[in-house]
Order: C-alpha cells, then structure tokens, then sequence
C-alpha cells in the first residue's frame, strides 16, 4: 500500500514535467477503468485512436449514390454484307474498309480488339428505400440499330438479378431501364452483349459501375 501510494504522485509529476496535456475526463475515466497502473503510455496510445475514426467514417461513404460507364462497341468485320458495304460507301463510314474496298476484295484484317462502331452507356442510380435504378443506352455511328441482345446484371446486399434485353426494333438509339430492390450499402452493375447495326454486328467491351444505395 505505501508504493502505490508514493508512485502515484511520481507519475502524475512526471506528466506535468514532461508538458503533456491532461486526457479529456471521458478519455481518463475509460483507460483508468479498463487499465489501472498503465501510467501515461495509455493515454498516448488512445489519442492516435480517437484521432484516426474520422477517416474511417469518410471511406465508407466513399461510393456515389450515381455513377456512369461508357463503353465502345466493336465490330466483327466478317459481319459487313454486301449491302452494309454500300451503305458504308454512301455514308462514308470507313469500318474496316467498307466504303473503299472494292466489292471483289475482302475487307482489312479488324484492328486487335475490334474496329468501334459506335458506344453504350451504364448509368446506376440510388433512388432510396434499398431501390436503385439501371439504365442503359446504345448509340450507333454505323447506322440505325436493327436489334440489340444484352445481359444488364447488377448485385447489392439483398442480392442479385440478371435481366436480358432482347430488341430489333430499327432505331439510331435504343435504350431501357430497370429497377430493383437491392438493399442498403454498395452494389454494382454489369452490361454484356451485341448490338446489331446496319453495317455490321458489334460486341460491347467489359462496362460496370459501382454506387451506394440509400
């Protein structure tokens, strides 16, 4: 009992000496709680702690409540008829040699990954509720969409659907939307597929987007 109470007071000399600010009374009421007889390292250690929380909060905020992909879509040049090339001619479209090549010669070897021939977007959006909307939409520069076959996926915490969108309704641009219950916290969404055009028959490269669903 004499030693506890003569280092005490030793301790409490030694912090004032060394200048160290006193622990806010919360702070020192817990660390003498959980750890009596840890001296003043405790009190060092816990304030980094209560400083670092802040950042940690920020991060999981870090996803945005709407988000926005675009992707080319690239043509598989074998797929260029007769009449898409007089199309290409007559509209000056030069995907794979098209409107140049005569119609006795084959049309250039593609480009690695495929000629562009036009582009799709992905947009995903919270609307509240654990709900979240997806949209896509295709825009063409090798002339009108004749049809369009894509599997949209997207996933949050409630789990996941796969939707297939099958179109051939002739437009320059198609597009459509779904909405889902995905539940609260992060969830993300997938767009695959072909599109075909009037020249020719494009895939879509890889395009996701990533949101927070309120």
């Amino acid at each position: 009992m004499r030693s506890r109470a003569v280092t005490t007071p030793l301790i409490v000399a030694a912090i004032v000496a060394a200048g160290l600010a006193p622990a806010p009374i919360g702070a020192s009421a817990v660390e003498g709680a959980s750890a009596p007889g840890a001296g003043p390292t405790a009190a060092v250690r816990t304030a980094p702690l209560a400083a670092g929380i802040a950042p940690v909060r920020a991060a999981t905020g870090a996803d945005p409540l709407d988000d926005t992909a675009s992707t080319p879509m690239l043509a598989d040049c074998s797929s260029i008829t007769a009449t898409g090339r007089e199309y290409a001619r007559l509209h000056a479209i030069s995907l794979c040699g098209a409107d140049t090549t005569p119609a006795s010669e084959p049309l250039r070897t593609e480009q690695v990954g495929g000629e562009e021939c036009g582009s799709i977007s992905l947009v995903m959006t919270s609307r509240g509720g654990g709900v979240a909307a997806v949209e896509w939409r295709v825009e063409s520069v090798t002339g009108p969409v004749l049809g369009v076959e894509l599997d949209v996926s997207y996933s949050g915490r409630a789990g996941g659907v796969m939707r297939r969108f099958i179109d051939h309704a002739a437009s320059q641009r198609a597009r459509q939307s779904a909405v889902a219950f995905l539940g609260v916290g992060r969830a993300a969404a997938t767009v695959s597929g072909t599109v075909e055009t009037f020249l020719a028959t494009c895939r879509i490269a890889p395009a996701s987007v990533r949101i927070h669903v309120r």
